[in-house]
């Protein structure tokens, strides 16, 4: 997934949090926190704390007001210690409180991303700035906090490191990001990533999805929210798809309509409750794609798909992975 990337790139760029290695400067901090009055440390820090790392593009106003954040909470040689060593994982959640005081939680994640794209080769070719747009700094500062609490940074599959930004706008970000850097953004797909973008939300935050026995109340919500996206795209396709697009959205409209009223009467939550739904979904499905004489819904599929892949990127097009298992219909056999 294009989150991992990004995480990835996160996870080697920010303050060291592995600062729990061989070498360790306590006692050398603690004789100089001795001789160093509160002014002396805010000098220190700004020396070394903005000398590298995920700091060095803070101004010294910035350093010395994360400084005093963290002499507030704590001794002169712990800070002394950020400062040269970065926060051992157990003062992760001290430090972030400090950047977040001082207004500069955005900028560290944005010095993160510039250093860890320059370096690695594998990166996207997007400009960091474009891949932030969107998420608050409510929604970074955990992410931090998470990744400094982890010595040797974070690794690409942190499950829970995951969950802290599926409510944030960097997968269509990513999306988005790479066509503008090409200069191949169209109002149509600057339009299209609008409205998948509660999609893409809500298709990574539902984890039952990918839980056995699937969950008809998760394929509920999808398909309802899926119903937006191609009732956009039946209005907002070049006129020559205009008619397969309409009736792609007459099929979503008929999965959208059976989950929603197999949920309606399932009565209660229990496994037995839950495959009953699912099949009285699957059964109005495949009568309502047959009653709609939904023949060529194969070939108004593919060349849909194939439109948006064209105009927008292949990532642009998960949201036709929703609908493969429920009804052959949208599937072009051979």
């Amino acid at each position: 997934m294009a989150l991992f990337i990004v995480i990835a790139l996160l996870a080697g760029a920010c303050a060291d949090s592995g600062s729990d290695s061989v070498v360790d400067p306590t006692t050398t901090v603690s004789q100089t926190a001795t001789t160093l009055d509160a002014d002396g440390v805010r000098y220190r820090f700004i020396a070394d704390a903005g000398s590298e790392g995920a700091l060095a593009d803070l101004s010294d106003t910035d350093l010395g007001c994360v400084a005093d954040a963290l002499l507030a909470a704590s001794g002169t040689g712990v800070v002394l210690s950020i400062a040269s060593q970065g926060p051992k994982p157990h003062q992760a959640e001290m430090t972030v409180d400090a950047l977040v005081a001082c207004g500069v939680v955005g900028a560290v994640f944005r010095t993160g991303l510039f250093t860890g794209m320059a370096t690695d080769p594998t990166a996207p070719d997007v400009d960091p700035l474009c891949l932030l747009e969107g998420i608050s700094v409510d929604q970074l500062a955990p992410v931090l906090v998470t990744e400094l609490s982890r010595p040797g940074g974070v690794s690409v599959d942190g499950s829970d490191m995951d969950v802290l930004l599926f409510d944030t706008p960097l997968m269509v970000n990513l999306m988005r990001c790479a066509l503008e850097a090409a200069g191949e953004l169209t109002p149509f797909c600057a339009g299209y990533f609008d409205v998948i973008d509660g999609l893409l939300r809500l298709v990574l935050t539902q984890g039952a999805l990918e839980s056995t026995p699937a969950d008809p109340v998760a394929f509920a919500s999808l398909f309802h929210v899926a119903e937006g996206v191609f009732a956009w795209l039946a209005t907002n396709v070049p006129e020559d798809l205009g008619d397969s697009a309409v009736l792609v959205h007459d099929a979503v409209i008929v999965v959208d309509e059976a989950f929603a009223d197999a949920v309606a009467g399932m009565g209660d939550d229990t496994p037995e409750a839950r495959d009953t739904a699912l099949l009285a979904a699957s059964s109005r499905i495949g009568a309502g794609l047959e009653g709609m004489d939904a023949g060529d819904l194969p070939t108004a599929t593919t060349r849909l798909r194939a439109h948006i892949a064209d105009e927008c990127g292949a990532q642009a097009t998960v949201v036709f992975d929703l609908f493969g298992g429920f009804g052959a219909g949208f599937v072009q056999e051979g």
